[in-house]
């Protein structure tokens, strides 16, 4: 496969997880916000919700795994151009 293929695999595999990222945040935000008492950070989660037919936790899970996936695709990405960014780096530097 060619390298150009590669990279756009990968920026294509970036801004998929990063808008199931976003989206999954807001989610989050928006549709299980917490009070008093409830919520993530506490609270006995009596009467627990769905969004689109997804448990809270499970937006949570999904959040989470999502995340990991789009720091492993940003690492690989960042090994790939390695080359490239150190010689930015360098010109950078230099000037």
């Amino acid at each position: 496969m060619k390298k150009a293929k590669v990279y756009f695999g990968l920026v294509a595999a970036m801004f998929l997880l990063g808008l199931v990222q976003a989206v999954s945040g807001f989610v989050l935000w928006l549709a299980f916000a917490t009070g008093a008492g409830g919520g993530r950070h506490g609270g006995s989660g009596i009467g627990e919700s769905t969004f689109w037919a997804l448990s809270r936790h499970t937006w949570i899970d999904i959040h989470d795994w999502v995340g990991v996936a789009l720091l492993v695709v940003v690492t690989v990405h960042i090994v790939l151009h390695w080359k490239w960014i150190a010689r930015m780096l360098r010109l950078t530097l230099v000037h």
